[in-house]
């Protein structure tokens, strides 16, 4: 496997936790990565990325270690010889967030059956998955991109290999329960004894909508303190969810969320779950200075 080049940019240290953003090259070795590069951009390409992305964000990263193992089974020894990247992957796996001490981060791939392979990067407690890459397996149809002359062999063989592993994918994975469209408003002060911005899970469970206006520019935003841009709804407003009612510190617990634009899947005790949010603005934000 091709030697991994990794790069590790520290920006806050406090007690035994750091910061940092970490980046690593993915295994595009059968291709030209000036080809690769050359032909990302392309509209195809991009509409598969979309819809890579989603299942990457919402789906397998909010898996923890014994879903993984679940869903795809034991970790393979070693990496085979016949990963091939997709083109609309992209070339870096990058992930951030607070290391913990001892740093229990690792990389595992894992099979998706006989289609291909899924390449997981652990965060520092080395349960939940920071980021995720997948490979389709290559056969006797693989084209490799060594120059952009042979895009339309190889996409047109990503075409049908994504159709596949798509499918596998969601027949393997947890189901996502539905919740429906959810109407929320700003977060007040009093959020964790207000009755807005709730959903209630059953068996005693709701779980808390937080909603927060960005008030910055959002490309700056998001430049500076790495959120990530599809946490941000279409209107400008940054979520977070809580499970209720509080542990035995009196604190919500966090909710493990992938935010795609409005529609949000998180997970709870192992379920997940999806809803589409609806913002509704009061008056007093509708006519400021009222």
């Amino acid at each position: 496997m091709k030697s991994r080049l990794t790069i590790a940019l520290f920006l806050v240290a406090f007690l035994n936790t750091t910061f940092a953003t970490i980046e690593a090259l993915l295994d595009f070795s059968k291709d030209n990565i000036h080809a690769r590069i050359a032909v990302q951009n392309r509209a195809i390409l991009k509409s598969m990325k979309t819809e890579y992305d989603r299942i990457l964000s919402s789906r397998i990263c909010l898996l923890k270690l014994d879903g993984v193992k679940s869903c795809f089974g034991q970790k393979l020894a070693k990496h085979p010889t016949d990963c091939a990247l997709p083109l609309f992957a992209g070339n870096v796996s990058a992930r951030g967030g607070y290391t913990a001490s001892p740093d229990r981060s690792h990389t595992d791939l894992n099979a998706i059956g006989n289609l291909g392979y899924v390449e997981l990067f652990y965060n520092s407690d080395g349960e939940s998955i920071g980021d995720a890459a997948i490979y389709f397996r290559a056969d006797e149809h693989f084209t490799p991109l060594q120059s952009t002359n042979d895009y339309d062999k190889r996409v047109r063989w990503e075409i049908t290999k994504f159709d596949a592993v798509m499918k596998w994918l969601d027949q393997h994975l947890p189901e996502v329960k539905d919740l429906g469209t959810v109407e929320v408003t700003n977060t007040p002060p009093e959020i964790f004894s207000a009755d807005c911005n709730r959903v209630n899970l059953g068996g005693g469970k709701t779980c808390v909508i937080q909603i927060q206006p960005v008030t910055q520019n959002i490309n700056q935003l998001t430049q500076i303190l790495k959120y990530d841009p599809q946490s941000l709804t279409n209107d400008s407003f940054y979520v977070n969810l809580y499970l209720a009612p509080t542990n035995s510190n009196g604190h919500l617990k966090d909710i493990s969320s992938s935010r795609w634009h409005k529609s949000v899947v998180f997970v709870v005790d192992g379920q997940f779950y999806g809803l589409t949010l609806i913002h509704k603005r009061t008056l007093s934000e509708l006519t400021p200075g009222r």
